[in-house]
Formats: C-alpha cells, sequence, structure tokens
C-alpha cells in the first residue's frame, strides 16, 4: 500500500514538474461609458460574463445572463444604497449628501456626549 501510495505521489509530481507554463492574463478593467449615447453596452474585463448595459442618463444597469434554455437575457443589477438597502436606481447625489451630513451630526453628538461622561 505504502509503495502505490509513493508512485501516486511521484506520478503526481512528475506531471506538475514536466507541465507547461500557462500564460496568465491580468484583467482588463474598464467603465462604461458613452459621450453621445444614452445606452451603453460593453465587457468590463476579458471574462465573458462581465457584460452589461448601462443606461447612461439615471443609472440604471443590466447585466447579459443566461437561463436554464440557454436564452440570453437582460438582469437588472441592484445598487446598494448608503444604508444598505437594495434599489435598481442609485440615489440622487443630494439625498446622499444629506444623509452624510446627518450622519456626521450624529456622530459628532455621540463624541460629545462620550467625551462629557468621561470628564465627570
Amino acid at each position: 500500500m505504502y509503495k502505490v501510495l509513493m508512485v501516486l505521489i511521484m506520478a503526481s509530481m512528475e506531471s506538475f514538474l514536466l507541465a507547461e507554463p500557462v500564460e496568465v492574463i491580468p484583467p482588463q478593467n474598464k467603465i462604461l461609458a458613452s459621450e453621445n449615447g444614452r445606452y451603453v453596452f460593453g465587457q468590463i474585463s476579458s471574462f465573458r460574463s462581465d457584460q452589461y448595459l448601462l443606461d447612461t442618463a439615471n443609472g440604471r444597469l443590466w447585466q447579459l445572463v443566461e437561463d436554464k434554455n440557454k436564452n440570453k437575457l437582460m438582469q437588472p443589477v441592484p445598487i446598494v444604497q448608503l444604508f444598505g438597502e437594495e434599489a435598481y436606481l442609485p440615489e440622487p447625489i443630494d439625498r446622499d449628501i444629506a444623509y452624510q451630513s446627518m450622519l456626521r451630526a450624529k456622530t459628532a453628538e455621540n463624541i460629545k456626549k462620550n467625551d462629557n461622561g468621561k470628564s465627570e
């Protein structure tokens, strides 16, 4: 049993050592953008599954997927909002700024409360 195990280990090491090196292609991180069109269809990396459609007017995003029957479909991609909820449209910038201001104010209040409690 020991000899059989050693033969298998040696055979696997030999095939590993004699294998030809594989060329590794680094990911091509691309940005979907368009100067004149509303919709942009593009592939953001070298992987076939990274094909997207972007609506540049409102920020909606769809990914090209295949169903069980190999039919190609455009599936909406949810966006994680500031407080963790998911939506299919990004929140307006002014609402994000208001949330961030509110969070900073709450954080400042909590810091003051903690500092006041320590100084007593």
